[in-house]
């Protein structure tokens, strides 16, 4: 038997203190539709559902409960954005100091695709988390920087815990010609 296959099916575990977690949202519920855009509630790690919303052709993602007070539920990128460019399910990689229960993630790591106009990209996004708050730390534009997860995960281990989360969220690393 594989360890993975002794976690949660859409949790995954590597010896980087990296726990992988699938957001898929015909597994997600629903909690809001209407004009100004969708929200669900989905899976995450014990003690930290996902929330995702879509508005204005933007992505908003914040983790942990009550997830309406948490900055991140305000934060995104200021161009169109998915996490979800083909189908319907994107993957969080959640950074934790041990990789045994319980798990208590201090940051998370998550692929957005960008577009203006005929540009495309992707924006790896690093984000604090604590019991209480979840909010972005620093935007990595992953087509200019030929080690983007490495420098993500460097910034979440290094960063993320005592990042102040009235400041703004940095940009790190090369950045190309991604639309961020």
């Amino acid at each position: 038997m594989q360890a993975a296959a002794l976690v949660h099916p859409a949790v995954a575990q590597d010896a980087t203190h990296g726990i992988f977690t699938t957001i898929d949202l015909r597994a997600c519920q629903q909690v809001r539709h209407g004009p100004e855009g969708m929200v669900w509630r989905c899976d995450g790690l014990p003690g930290y559902p996902v929330q995702l919303g879509e508005a204005d052709d933007r992505t908003f993602l914040t983790v942990g409960k009550a997830p309406q007070a948490r900055r991140a539920s305000t934060q995104t990128l200021r161009v169109p954005n998915t996490l979800f460019p083909v189908e319907k399910r994107a993957t969080i990689e959640w950074r934790v100091p041990q990789a045994t229960p319980p798990l208590q993630p201090y940051a998370t790591i998550v692929r957005y695709f960008t577009a203006r106009n005929a540009a495309r990209g992707q924006v790896l996004i690093v984000s604090k988390v604590t019991p209480m708050e979840t909010c972005q730390v620093a935007l990595v534009d992953a087509d200019a920087n030929a080690d983007a997860l490495a420098l993500a995960r460097r910034i979440a281990d290094t960063t993320a815990r005592t990042f102040d989360c009235t400041k703004p969220p940095t940009v790190a690393g090369t950045v190309g010609k991604s639309p961020m």
